[in-house]
């Protein structure tokens, strides 16, 4: 998988679909499934966290002052 990638800052970036960026360079993508549970997904390693009941919960656990939005492109060979 590649990644290609620039940030942005938005008050709206904890949202289905988004990639966030930690401070540590970290990448996730926030999932959900149809059962309307939420998870993080690690895109270095491929880790899932979860499963949040809330957008709120999921907030709580991972918000971090420097954590950014991501335009992401992934592509997948």
């Amino acid at each position: 998988m590649k990644i290609n990638y620039e940030s942005d800052s938005s008050k709206n970036m904890y949202q289905v679909g988004n990639v966030i960026r930690t401070s540590d360079e970290g990448l996730y993508l926030i999932a959900d499934n149809p059962e309307g549970e939420i998870f993080a997904v690690d895109l270095h390693t491929n880790l899932v966290y979860g499963a949040y009941k809330t957008m709120n919960d999921l907030f709580n656990d991972i918000e971090d002052e420097d954590n950014v939005l991501v335009h992401a492109e992934i592509n997948v060979f």
